[in-house]
C-alpha cells in the first residue's frame, strides 16, 4: 500500500513539475523520492539536461545519481549510470575527457564483473583514436581487446574487437576484410547477446559496407534479419519503442538504398515512407540525414535531378558528418541536369580537397608511428623534413592534378556549345579521379607496410630484452650467442629500413652525388656482398665472376653510395629467388655477380634463376612503392633507390629483358678520372 501511495505521489509531483521549468521542478522533487521513483527522476533529469545541451550539468547530475545508487548498494543501476557517462562524452565528442574517463570506468566494471559495459567502454575509447585519424592506434586497441577477451574467454569482447576491426577496414576502403570480420562479430552475438546494442550496430555497419561493395541482394537478406532483431527488442520491452526508431530508420534506409541501386524504385519508396513515418514520431537529426541521403540517390536514379538537388540542399543544411560524399553526389546531379561547367568545377574542388585530406592523414600516421614504436632515427613525427620524399610526392600530385584540372576546365568553357566533346572531357576527368584514388591507396599501403616492417623486428627485440632482463635467469653460452645474433640481425633490419627511407627522401632529387673516392671496383663488390650477407645464405648458391681486366681497376666514385646501390640489387635477387611455395621448388637458388668493364664504365651484373619479371611489368618495377606481388614482404622502394643513386653518380640501373631464366639487373658506374690507374 505504501509503495502504491509513493507511486501516486510521484505522478502528482511530475504533473506539478510540468507546469514549471522541468529541470527546476525535478531538482526540487529529487530529495523527496526514494528507490525506483528517484532513479526514474534522475533519468528524466538527464534527458532534460541533454535537451539543453549543458554537458557540465549532465555530468554533475550523473555523478550525483551514481553516488546515490552506490549508497543504495544497487550495483546494476550504478553500472548503467557509469556507462551513461561514457555515452554522453562520446555523443558530445569530448575526446580528451572520454580518454581520461574510460580507464576509470573500465576498472570499476572489471572489479564488478560488468563485462559488457567494460568492453563497450573500451570500444568507445578505440573509436576516439579512429575518428581522430589515428588508425594504427585504433587497430592496436582492437587487437588488445581481442587478446583480453581471449584470455577471459568472453565472446562479447571478441565481438566488440571484430566490430572495431571491421570499422577500421571499412574506413580505409578494405571492404572484403571488413565484411569478413563483421560476419564474425554477428556469429558471436546472434544468440546470447541478441539484445545488445553492438548486434544492431554491426548489422548497420555490415549492410552499409555491402552497399559500398555492390552486394545489394545480400543487403536485402541481412536487413530482414536486422529488422527482426529490432522488432524482438521492441516486443520484449528491452528498450522503449521510440528509442528504437533511430536504428529502425537506419535499417529501412539501408534497404531502400539497395532497392534503388537494383532499380526496384516502388519498393524503395515504400521503405522510405515507413522511415519517414517513424521520423514523425521520434525526430532525430541522424535519422533525417539518412532519409534525405537515400531520397537524393533515389531521385537521381529515377532521373528527377531537380528533386535530387533539393534533397541535397536539405542535406547540407543539416551540417552533419554522417557518411556519404555529398559534394560528389551534387556533382553527379549537376551533370544529369546538363550543368557541366559547374559540375567540372565541383569535381576540381573535390580532387584538391582529397589530396589535402590525404596529406593531413599522412602526417597524423607518421606522427603516430613515431609515438607507437619510438623510432627516433626515422624522425617521422614532427620532422617531415626527413621524409621529404613523401611531401615531394604530394606536391607533385597536387601540381599535376591542378594543371590537368585547370586545362580541362578551360577547355570545357571554350567548348560549352559542343555537348558531345564536353561529355568526353567529363569521362576523362572521371578516369583521372580513379587514378588519383589508386595513387592514394598505394601510398596508404606503403605506410601500413612500413608499420609492419618496423613492428616485426621491434617485437623480437622486445622479447629477447625481457628474457635477458628477467631477474634470476641464467642463460647458457649457446643461448646468449643466439640472443646476440637475433638482436644484431633485427637491429640491422631496422637500420637498413631507416637507411632506405632516408635514401628514398632524395630519390627524386636532381642533385648529383659527389664522387671523390678513388677505389677498386672489386672493393665495391666485396662490401655489397658482405652487407647483403648473400654469401652466407644456405638456400642459395652464390658465385662472384670477374674479368681479368677488372683486377686492380680503379674508378672515381662514391664508395658508400655505390655499395648501397649494388647491395639493394643483391637483396632483391635473394628475395625473389623462389616462388610463393618454396617447398615445391624444382631447382636450387642461384645468384651470380659478374664484374666487367670497358673503356667508359664498370658493369655489375646481378643474375638469378628466380621467378623473373614479366615484360609487361618491366617499365613499372623502378617506380616507388610498386610491388608486383603482395605475397612478398618489403616496401617496394629498393629498385627505385638503387637506380636513383646510380643516375646521380652518372651511371644507371637497367633490367635486361632478354634474359628469361630469372632476372638480370645491370648496374653501370662511370670510371671517371681514375680509369687508367691500376694497383700493383
Amino acid at each position: 500500500m505504501v509503495r502504491v501511495l509513493l507511486l501516486l505521489l510521484s505522478v502528482l509531483l511530475l504533473h506539478t513539475a510540468a507546469l514549471a521549468s522541468p529541470i527546476d521542478s525535478l531538482r526540487k522533487m529529487l530529495p523527496r523520492l526514494e528507490g525506483e521513483e528517484r532513479t526514474a527522476a534522475y533519468r528524466q533529469l538527464v534527458q532534460e539536461l541533454d535537451g539543453e545541451g549543458d554537458l557540465h550539468a549532465i555530468m554533475d547530475c550523473l555523478d550525483e545519481w551514481m553516488e546515490y545508487e552506490a549508497q543504495q548498494g544497487n550495483v546494476e543501476e550504478e553500472a548503467k549510470v557509469r556507462w551513461n557517462k561514457i555515452v554522453v562524452l562520446s555523443n558530445y565528442a569530448t575526446d580528451s575527457l572520454l580518454l581520461a574517463e574510460a580507464p576509470i570506468q573500465m576498472n570499476w566494471f572489471m572489479h564488478h564483473n560488468e563485462w559488457e559495459f567494460y568492453y563497450d567502454t573500451w570500444d568507445c575509447k578505440a573509436n576516439v583514436y579512429l575518428y581522430s585519424g589515428r588508425v594504427q592506434t585504433a587497430l592496436r586497441e582492437a587487437h588488445n581487446i581481442m587478446d583480453d577477451a581471449n584470455v577471459r574467454e568472453n565472446n562479447f569482447g571478441r565481438a566488440v574487437a571484430y566490430q572495431q576491426m571491421g570499422i577500421i577496414y571499412e574506413s580505409i576502403g578494405q571492404y572484403e576484410q571488413a565484411i569478413q570480420v563483421f560476419r564474425k562479430c554477428l556469429n558471436q552475438l546472434k544468440h546470447k547477446y541478441r539484445y545488445s546494442e553492438v548486434l544492431t550496430n554491426t548489422y548497420d555497419y555490415l549492410c552499409q559496407t555491402l552497399n559500398e561493395n555492390g552486394d545489394y541482394k545480400e543487403v536485402l537478406r541481412l536487413s530482414r534479419e536486422w529488422e527482426k532483431c529490432i522488432q524482438e527488442r521492441i516486443s520484449d520491452n528491452v528498450r522503449p519503442r521510440q528509442l528504437m526508431y533511430g536504428t529502425y530508420i537506419a535499417c529501412l534506409c539501408t534497404r531502400a538504398y539497395a532497392l534503388t541501386k537494383m532499380g526496384r524504385h516502388g519498393e524503395a519508396e515504400g521503405e522510405l515512407e515507413k522511415a519517414e513515418k517513424m521520423l514523425d514520431e521520434q525526430n532525430t537529426p541522424l535519422g533525417k540525414y539518412r532519409i534525405l541521403l537515400v531520397r537524393t540517390n533515389h531521385a537521381l536514379a529515377k532521373g528527377n535531378a531537380k528533386k535530387a538537388l533539393a534533397y541535397c540542399d536539405s542535406l547540407e543544411k543539416l551540417e552533419l558528418e554522417a557518411g556519404g560524399d555529398i559534394e560528389l553526389l551534387r556533382g553527379d546531379i549537376l551533370t544529369q541536369m546538363g550543368h557541366h561547367a559547374e559540375a567540372a568545377k565541383m569535381f576540381r574542388s573535390l580532387y584538391i580537397g582529397k589530396d589535402s585530406t590525404f596529406t593531413r592523414e599522412m602526417r597524423m600516421q607518421l606522427d603516430e608511428l613515431n609515438t607507437l614504436y619510438k623510432v627516433d632515427e626515422l624522425e617521422m613525427a614532427g620532422k617531415l623534413q626527413r621524409s621529404r620524399f613523401m611531401i615531394g610526392i604530394s606536391i607533385l600530385l597536387i601540381i599535376g592534378l591542378l594543371i590537368f584540372t585547370i586545362y580541362r576546365f578551360r577547355a570545357s568553357l571554350k567548348l560549352a556549345e559542343e555537348h558531345e566533346k564536353l561529355e568526353q572531357s567529363y569521362k576523362e576527368l572521371k578516369i583521372a579521379n580513379k587514378k588519383a584514388e589508386e595513387s592514394s591507396k598505394m601510398k596508404t599501403n606503403f605506410i601500413q607496410q612500413i608499420s609492419h616492417e618496423i613492428r616485426t623486428p621491434l617485437n623480437i627485440l622486445s622479447g629477447f630484452t625481457q628474457v635477458i632482463t628477467t631477474p634470476g635467469i641464467e642463460l647458457d653460452e649457446s643461448t646468449k650467442q643466439e640472443a646476440n645474433q637475433r638482436i644484431t640481425e633485427n637491429t640491422n633490419r631496422i637500420t637498413g629500413l631507416v637507411n632506405k627511407m632516408l635514401a628514398l627522401s632524395d630519390a627524386n632529387s636532381q642533385t648529383m652525388i659527389e664522387c671523390s673516392d678513388e677505389t677498386q671496383a672489386l672493393l665495391i663488390a666485396a662490401q655489397a656482398i658482405d652487407a647483403s650477407q648473400i654469401a652466407q645464405n644456405q638456400d642459395i648458391d652464390f658465385d662472384l665472376q670477374t674479368d681479368p681486366e677488372v683486377d686492380g681497376l680503379m674508378l672515381r666514385t662514391n664508395l658508400q653510395q655505390a655499395t648501397q646501390a649494388l647491395e639493394m640489387l643483391l637483396d632483391n635477387a635473394q628475395k625473389f629467388i623462389y616462388g610463393k611455395d618454396p617447398s615445391a621448388r624444382q631447382h636450387r637458388g642461384r645468384v651470380t655477380l659478374q664484374v666487367t668493364s670497358n673503356h667508359k664504365n664498370v658493369q655489375f651484373v646481378v643474375e638469378d634463376n628466380g621467378i623473373g619479371i614479366a615484360k609487361r611489368d618491366a617499365s613499372r618495377i623502378f617506380e616507388e612503392f610498386v610491388q608486383l606481388d603482395d605475397y612478398y614482404e618489403g616496401t617496394g622502394i629498393g629498385l627505385a633507390i638503387s637506380r636513383s643513386i646510380a643516375r646521380r653518380m652518372g651511371g644507371d640501373v637497367v633490367l635486361d629483358t632478354s634474359y628469361t631464366s630469372g632476372a638480370r639487373f645491370i648496374l653501370r658506374l662511370p670510371l671517371g678520372e681514375a680509369n687508367a690507374r691500376k694497383t700493383s
